[in-house]
């Protein structure tokens, strides 16, 4: 979808606001010029490898939804120290949101979310959603890491500016939003991998740089490929996307992809790996009937949703289209009415996953 096509797709009879999910082809501090021109001063977009749409899944384009005010209440804060935000500044944003929700004409009743877009380049997302949903207490938060790194080589910088707010583009910030829906609403965090009975220790691992040195006391390249059956040592991370490391959190279980191997064998993940953390090996499921399975859940929670903002790890996208997956998953997402992106981690309440297709779908106004 083109940018002007994009932008009339999220036009609305009154305006509220608009979240656009845009190609890194695209200019975003252009696309928020263009938004401005045509009335739409509340907006905000990222940058991405792949847009969900209309058209399902696609390369190039521009995607996003438009809330429109009689439905919805929006309120919004870029957080430009994201790396560095401390627990005082996210309690005095998140109670100012808050009350300018309630300051609005629709203040009683309805269900309110949030939405977080972060730039993947800050590197801070497991202390920023862990701050911020503990702050929201218990109001669902979906989100995902901006950024179109993952489809590029390691040495590759970025290409464009990940965030806009409003007019303005950003870059290692993060935008938070808090909306509330004159509609009931669910959320989900979902991938289609199954935690295995191989357990691993993580026994060297850098936290803060995300990487991983050691597994079970030995080199982790060595004991990860031997352990998802590989005869010789992969040099290519996406050789591990359908194996990613399980973690088991409140019963359920969350997926840590690689992103990158080192010439001496650390790994790099998406997400922050401790030592010490026991883990398990996973194994791909049946990823349509598993997605399937989830719209289904969907519908018997709220109906048929009226809009579906999803999140979908572009690791997940490339499996998909190393499998020649994506015709099914692109009509799943078409009758689902999903919007949103390929991302770079997924942020889910406290928690920031990958691997995963992170979404919330919104009843339909009756």
């Amino acid at each position: 979808m083109e940018v002007a096509a994009g932008i009339a797709a999220a036009r609305g009879g009154d305006e509220a606001f608009t979240v656009l999910f845009a190609s890194a082809d695209h200019d975003l501090a252009a696309l928020g010029q263009a938004l401005s021109a045509q009335g739409l001063t509340r907006a905000v977009a990222v940058t991405t490898s792949r847009v969900i749409g209309p058209d399902g899944i696609e390369s190039h384009g521009v995607s996003g939804f438009h809330l429109p005010a009689g439905r919805f209440a929006a309120a919004d804060t870029v957080i430009e120290n994201a790396a560095t935000i401390d627990l005082p500044d996210v309690r005095d944003r998140v109670r100012r949101l808050r009350m300018e929700l309630d300051a609005t004409q629709h203040a009683e009743g309805g269900s309110l979310f949030a939405l977080l877009f972060v730039d993947a380049e800050a590197r801070c997302e497991e202390r920023l959603t862990a701050l911020l949903g503990m702050e929201l207490n218990g109001i669902p938060l979906v989100g995902g890491s901006a950024g179109d790194t993952y489809f590029n080589s390691p040495d590759q910088a970025p290409t464009s500016t990940p965030l806009l707010h409003g007019s303005r583009a950003y870059k290692g910030a993060a935008i938070l939003c808090l909306i509330r829906s004159a509609t009931p609403l669910v959320a989900y965090c979902h991938n289609h991998y199954i935690a295995s009975d191989q357990r691993m220790v993580i026994t060297d691992a850098d936290p803060a740089r995300r990487l991983v040195r050691a597994i079970d006391g030995r080199p982790a390249l060595d004991v990860y490929a031997a352990k998802c059956g590989f005869r010789q040592l992969p040099r290519d991370s996406l050789e591990f996307a359908p194996y990613p490391l399980m973690i088991r959190i409140g019963g359920q279980y969350y997926a840590r992809g690689m992103q990158r191997i080192y010439p001496d064998g650390t790994l790099e993940f998406a997400c922050a790996l401790e030592t010490g953390l026991v883990v398990a090996l996973g194994r791909p499921g049946d990823m349509v009937s598993r997605l399937t399975e989830l719209f289904e859940a969907m519908h018997a929670a709220i109906g048929t949703p009226d809009l579906v903002i999803g999140v979908d790890c572009a690791a997940r996208t490339a499996y998909m289209e190393r499998r020649e997956l994506t015709p099914a998953i692109s009509a799943l997402m078409r009758q689902n009415a999903v919007s949103g992106f390929a991302s770079l981690g997924e942020q889910f309440n406290t928690i920031h996953a990958n691997n995963s297709f992170t979404c919330l779908g919104v009843a339909s106004w009756r």
